[in-house]
């Protein structure tokens, strides 16, 4: 096996066997079976296989990078072919997907690197059928400490907001050839949790059933959840999110 490809499988079964039975775990009342399911934002298709593992009669694996689809495609064939005919990756926006109908949409840590999330949301919900839902986990926001995903290079917590971006892009581009103009260059939305409650609760047709922050077991999340029930302080003091949202219309 090449290099690059050990790569790509050891990053596939760290993903399978060690974060995603947490992720979907999260989900207690969500159900595989039967179900046809959406992967938006696969990558090498570690989530697409355990929900197919859990019996979803079929998982598309939708992604926009398209050797993350090859290898995707790749890996399922060799490792997992009693269930590669229940399995499909397909590179395109979500838009251009031609089926529609699904129970489910499953987007894994990707609502905060989506620029706008909006407008995705609207075509998340034209893929499913009535009562079909999306599911979604993702952090850390972009208040949060280290919000800016470490992408501004800041060594305290906090800093990205009180110093503000630009502060760290000016820094950053010294050594760029390619020039950072904001976070949205950095493959971030820069959203706030007001923001995301607003969207969620703006998409037509649907409802959200379930929001839950700071979702971990970790000490440091349980101290944010006290931090957080004080008004002026949960903007900055909320981690993640977790939500579910149903198809009503």
């Amino acid at each position: 096996m090449a290099t690059q490809t050990i790569k790509k499988m050891k990053h596939f079964l760290i993903e399978k066997n060690s974060k995603n039975p947490i992720f979907l775990e999260r989900f207690p009342d969500i159900k595989y079976e039967g179900m046809r399911v959406i992967d938006l934002g696969c990558g090498y298709g570690a989530l697409t296989v355990d929900m197919a593992q859990r019996g979803a009669s079929q998982v598309v694996g939708v992604d926009i990078e398209p050797n993350r689809i090859e290898d995707a495609r790749e890996i399922v064939q060799s490792e997992y072919p009693e269930i590669a005919d229940r399995i499909s990756f397909v590179c395109c926006n979500l838009r251009d997907l031609p089926d529609e109908g699904f129970d489910l949409i499953i987007s894994k840590a990707s609502f905060e690197h989506i620029l706008s999330l909006d407008v995705l949301l609207a075509d998340m919900k034209d893929k499913l059928k009535i009562g079909g839902k999306i599911v979604t986990g993702f952090g850390p926001l972009y208040n949060s400490p280290w919000g800016d995903h470490r992408r501004l290079k800041h060594k305290l917590p906090w800093t990205h907001i009180i110093l503000g971006e630009q502060h760290y892009l000016s820094k950053i581009n010294k050594n760029r050839q390619e020039k950072v103009q904001s976070i949205y260059d950095l493959g971030l939305n820069g959203c706030s949790l007001k923001e995301y409650i607003n969207m969620f609760n703006s998409v037509e047709g649907m409802v959200v059933t379930d929001f839950r922050t700071n979702v971990s077991d970790k000490l440091s999340m349980k101290l944010f959840n006290v931090f957080s029930n004080f008004p002026f302080m949960r903007e900055y003091f909320t981690y993640n999110i977790y939500c579910v949202l149903e198809r009503v219309r």
